[in-house]
């Protein structure tokens, strides 16, 4: 029995095939955690920019600007940074109010986010949809915000 040497190249075409898959699919989580972290933390720099303006408006005015064109009239802000990168144009989310404690104190908070469906939405819809999933069944915020509404956060900190 004569086996062809181009049988054995096709099989050894096939197996190379079927080992270049296995390893994109291995890989693939890798590189979409690398692309998810090099996302956030340009997205942490632009939050720090908006912290900087929201304490410097508050310190002006006692309470915190409830949208960006607040913040960019007033000059505190540049007008693209209320953009989040690789959003598509599409705007943090910012919301600002005033919690009065019992005591009749008046305490002003602040939140601005980014969803990972708004900066992950171009790379792999599963790994954003499970992201997403698993900050929900958490209790988290869906994404990377700055300040916490609901939980009095009046330092103002990064929430991941």
């Amino acid at each position: 029995m004569k086996i062809k040497l181009h049988h054995n190249l096709l099989l050894a075409g096939c197996a190379l095939v079927v080992l270049l898959l296995c390893f994109f699919s291995l890989e693939a989580p890798m590189r979409f955690a690398r692309e998810q972290q090099r996302r956030e933390q340009i997205i942490r720099v632009r939050l720090l920019k908006i912290r900087q303006a929201e304490l410097a408006y508050r310190r002006v005015h006692q309470v915190y600007a409830g949208t960006f064109q607040q913040l960019v009239q007033d000059g505190f802000l540049a007008d693209s940074l209320q953009f989040i990168p690789f959003g598509n144009g599409a705007k943090f989310d910012l919301s600002a109010t005033v919690q009065i404690s019992k005591s009749g104190q008046q305490t002003p908070l602040v939140e601005c986010g980014a969803t990972y469906d708004t900066y992950l939405g171009d790379l792999d819809a599963n790994a954003v949809a499970n992201l997403t999933e698993k900050a929900y069944a958490s209790g988290a915020y869906a994404g990377i915000k700055l300040g916490d509404i609901a939980q009095n956060d009046t330092h103002l900190s990064i929430h991941p």
